[in-house]
């Protein structure tokens, strides 16, 4: 099988005598925002690729020239994979609480496999933070929450550098190509952080760094996007926010113990549909859900044809009216996916037409 490779920035610590987990469980020892960055390639597989080899670029200090530092090496084998590659859009992906980093990285390499922009498969960038990746409900819960909280400044400085790097390049070497944002779970919690440490840099410095955000099984709280210390400013930094929820989604019980408000974005959507920012749309996942993630139904992001579907129309820059297997559920002001609403799935967009430059 083809190989499929997938880039990554982490804040977790380096372990380079570790084969197995080249990242650990705790912040690099440089600090919280310290980053690092490389690449992974994996053998092809619809269920559990498999980890073939993995590249870490080196952590250069001092240097003045940003295409020398590590991240700068990065950034620009990026842009060269979306400008000469199969490969056009890039996703990048945030994960949830309970995720190893090798695990974090295998679900961007089934991202990879599965997502379409005009018919051409996407790159994948993901962003590892340090969550725990151990099967222990409560205790791993809320040590991850403290460190998706801690997580979201080193998310913000990966942006920063995303700008940067795309303000100083020549008109020439533009790819012509868009960039967009998933977050799952958790993810979106260290997105919130990430969005409210851009904003105590400067508030009037978000500018649009993504085209499509998408919200997946949000550990969220319901009024996220009614305050400013929350969501409310994310659709300045995208064209567009697609939330996907399911009210049957049990991995957020876990959420709903440890809080005192219960009610999650990622369960039945925002509170208050009438506020919404026009920019930001809702797809209900409860008919879809269960047929990639059975018993719990919040990794429905993965695995799932619908959602693969849903997801690349999304990215692919289609109406919303136009996205197939969808139909428009006027009490709940959202979209509803899935084969029960008797409309017919079609096919993502075969053609887009590339926003602003992103790198």
């Amino acid at each position: 099988m083809a190989d499929v490779r997938v880039f990554f920035a982490t804040n977790r610590n380096h372990q380079p005598g570790n084969k197995k987990q080249v990242f650990g469980k705790t912040f690099n020892p440089d600090g919280v925002a310290a980053l690092r960055f490389g690449r992974a390639d994996f053998t092809a597989d619809p269920v559990k690729p498999t980890l073939k080899t993995l590249h870490v670029y080196p952590d250069v200090l001092n240097q003045p020239n940003v295409l020398k530092t590590g991240g700068g090496m990065f950034m620009e084998d990026l842009r060269a994979a979306m400008a000469f590659g199969p490969r056009c859009d890039t996703l990048v992906f945030i994960h949830g609480f309970n995720v190893s980093f090798t695990g974090a990285l295998q679900a961007g390499a089934l991202l990879a496999q599965s997502l379409k922009v005009g018919g051409h498969p996407v790159n994948v960038v993901v962003f590892s933070w340090p969550s725990d990746g151990d099967a222990i409900p409560w205790m791993s819960y809320y040590s991850d929450r403290e460190d998706a909280r801690a997580s979201g400044p080193s998310i913000a400085r990966a942006f920063l550098k995303f700008r940067d790097f795309v303000l100083a390049l020549d008109s020439q070497d533009y790819c012509q190509r868009r960039v967009h944002l998933l977050a799952h779970s958790m993810g979106t919690f260290v997105l919130r952080h990430a969005l409210q440490s851009l904003l105590r840099k400067d508030r009037d410095s978000l500018t649009r760094l993504f085209d499509q955000i998408m919200l997946a099984a949000a550990d969220e709280d319901d009024d996220a996007f009614e305050h400013d210390d929350k969501l409310r400013l994310l659709p300045r930094i995208g064209r567009q926010v697609t939330v996907y929820f399911n009210p049957h989604d049990k991995g957020l019980t876990v959420s709903d113990r440890t809080k005192a408000n219960p009610d999650r974005l990622g369960s039945d959507g925002p509170r208050l549909v009438d506020l919404l920012p026009k920019k930001v749309a809702l797809v209900d996942c409860r008919v879809v859900a269960g047929d990639a993630d059975p018993f719990v139904e919040h990794s429905y992001y993965l695995r799932s044809q619908a959602m693969s579907d849903d997801m690349s129309a999304v990215m692919s820059d289609g109406p919303l009216e136009e996205i197939g297997n969808r139909v428009f559920v006027e009490r709940i002001r959202a979209w509803r996916l899935g084969q029960e609403t008797g409309v017919k799935r079609a096919q993502p967009p075969t053609t887009t037409q590339p926003g602003p430059p992103p790198g």
